[in-house]
């Protein structure tokens, strides 16, 4: 903790930024070898508007999951715009096509990037207060700590949680471009539009205002009149002004919601007050770390997760009163910037939207670190005695965090990884072994996923993609009797999906059943005339029942959905060199 003068050709605040950038992208290097896992999957494999210019035009007027969830078969997902992200995976398809490395770098790069914002909102909020030396190796061992923390490895390594990184980057270069003051017009402006990009990443962004208003109050340099407030302000106004035009003609008044939940009672105040424990403990003790939810959903307001998460909502507001009482700049910009990203999250989980997942905290840790630099410059200024001390403990933290993120990348190295940990660490969530049974099917290890399955099916006997799933299962371990049957109760429960009738017309033709079959594969299309995978069954099945005419114009529509389709090209080019040995069917 030597505070004399460096002789490196660098001065200090280069080498420390070296330093931060060189560690987040080391740490988290391994993460180039992993693949594409759960949502990454519909949204950059299966994404029809990632396949031209002209489709990306969707993505500004559907929410995320619009290629899905729209229409007649809604999901949580219609309650989610950014537009910005499929641009991303647009251009990522662009360069480096359907390799996840490409990908992974960019996160990679990403988060070193967040790591020195963060580096510098450190510097910029523990300026002027305690000694200067002492605030400088706080913020350094703040940024240190965001780089390299346990519970950022969901939002680094999973390709998905580009939003939340993204968003978190356009929300730390808003704040760095505004604080402190004063700032020029161009900066205002160039402000204005990393807060539109942030917002079209993610919701959360919307939270900035509040943000801003934090570091700028601890920073001394919030503007002074309502002129100097609209000329620094005033773009971010336009800013909201062009989102919520956008996401109202996209959407309008649609936010993520739960019915089934809120009509059962299962989605309340101390839902979201048990989240708080759930979450909030991640940054403190980040061990284990979940992929699922670590427990049902709590409806008594006596548990202790709730009492606890109750608790740690009146300690902070606590703190915020006594940081404003003593002009406690930092300790009150840290203790926002913790909890009030927070809020989104917990409203959605009071409206029934299980909303547990750690890379929702890649934002609030921000606040956390920064109270940890706090917390550490005041021990080496009333302390100085004690900064070898100080040094190896914080060192050992550090350590023991890149022990944990180091030796949790691998588990999202691909789906079957992630699940059989989580079905693991959680044996009694269904879900996990929803989600683990999908997996060994991908991968075609139906054996293994029969009893994951049948144990979510007779957990959640309501949910039509688990018995679906179930029906392929059974379908391709030779049991197509109870393959149909659960077929036949997704479809009861899912009348308007395609899926279900698509993989009964699957398990009707392993079956022998080719007429049953085809009838099947034309009510999936009537339901989604653009399923490529139903026109290419569709064909296959008339050519194996000996009617190639019928089957060229099923693999024809095929090809013409999706151009890369090689198994619809292959059966295309054997139905044309057939001839007929059926009568044409109706």
């Amino acid at each position: 903790m030597d505070s004399a003068p460096s002789r490196s050709l660098l001065p200090r605040p280069a080498r420390q930024v070296l330093l931060v950038v060189l560690v987040a992208l080391l740490v988290h290097a391994p993460a180039l070898a992993n693949g594409f896992v759960y949502d990454d999957v519909p949204l950059l494999l299966e994404n029809p508007w990632l396949r031209s210019v002209g489709g990306l035009q969707a993505a500004f007027s559907h929410s995320l999951f619009g290629f899905v969830d729209d229409g007649a078969d809604a999901g949580l997902g219609s309650g989610y715009y950014r537009p910005l992200a499929h641009v991303t995976f647009w251009l990522l398809r662009a360069v480096f096509g359907t390799a996840p490395w490409g990908y992974h770098l960019l996160l990679l790069l990403a988060h070193a990037g967040a790591s020195v914002l963060v580096w510098r909102l450190l510097r910029t909020c523990l300026r002027g207060e305690g000694r200067e030396d002492a605030s400088g190796w706080a913020a350094l061992a703040g940024a240190l700590l965001f780089a390299v923390h346990p519970v950022h490895t969901e939002a680094v390594v999973w390709v998905s949680g580009w939003m939340d990184l993204a968003a978190t980057v356009a929300l730390l270069v808003t704040v760095r471009l505004l604080v402190p003051g004063p700032v020029s017009a161009m900066r205002t402006w160039l402000a204005a539009l990393a807060w539109l990009t942030g917002l079209l990443l993610k919701e959360t962004a919307i939270v900035l205002p509040v943000l801003l208003w934090s570091a700028e109050w601890a920073t001394h340099s919030a503007p002074v009149g309502l002129r100097e407030r609209l000329r620094r302000h005033g773009p971010l106004l336009a800013s909201l002004g062009a989102y919520a035009a956008l996401r109202l003609s996209a959407l309008g008044l649609a936010a993520p919601t739960d019915p089934r939940r809120l009509s059962n009672g299962g989605a309340s105040v101390a839902d979201a007050l048990a989240l708080v424990t759930d979450l909030g403990g991640k940054l403190l003790w980040p061990h284990p770390l979940l992929a699922a939810p670590p427990a049902s959903w709590v409806r008594s307001p006596w548990e202790p997760a709730v009492l606890l998460g109750g608790l740690c909502s009146v300690g902070l507001l606590a703190l915020l009163g006594w940081a404003v009482r003593r002009r406690h700049g930092a300790v009150f910009a840290g203790g926002v910037w913790l909890a009030v990203p927070l809020l989104p999250v917990l409203a959605l989980q009071s409206r029934g939207v299980e909303a547990y997942a750690e890379r929702y905290l890649y934002l609030p840790s921000v606040g956390f670190v920064l109270l940890v630099a706090v917390g550490l410059r005041a021990l080496l200024t009333r302390w100085s005695g004690s900064a070898r001390a100080v040094t190896l403990a914080s060192g050992g933290a550090l350590a023991a965090c890149v022990l944990l993120t180091v030796s949790r990348i691998p588990v999202w190295h691909d789906e079957v990884s992630l699940w059989e940990t989580t079905v693991e660490q959680l044996p009694e969530r269904p879900s996990a072994h929803a989600w683990l049974g999908a997996a060994y099917l991908n991968v075609r290890r139906a054996p293994e996923a029969v009893p994951h399955l049948e144990t979510a099916a007779a957990a959640l006997p309501g949910n039509y993609r688990v018995r679906s799933d179930l029906a392929v299962a059974y379908a391709m371990t030779g049991r197509f009797k109870d393959a149909v049957r659960q077929l036949e109760a997704a479809i009861r429960l899912k009348p308007r999906s395609a899926t279900p009738r698509h993989n009964l017309g699957l398990t009707l033709r392993r079956a022998g059943q080719l007429e049953a079959a085809v009838a099947s594969f034309r009510d999936a299309l009537q339901l989604e005339p653009a399923r490529a995978d139903s026109h290419l069954e569709l064909g296959r099945t008339l050519l194996q029942l000996g009617r190639p005419r019928e089957a060229e114009a099923a693999l024809t529509e095929a090809l013409r959905l999706k151009p890369d389709l090689e198994a619809a090209r292959r059966a295309l080019a054997a139905a044309r060199s057939t001839p007929s040995t059926a009568k044409p069917g109706p």
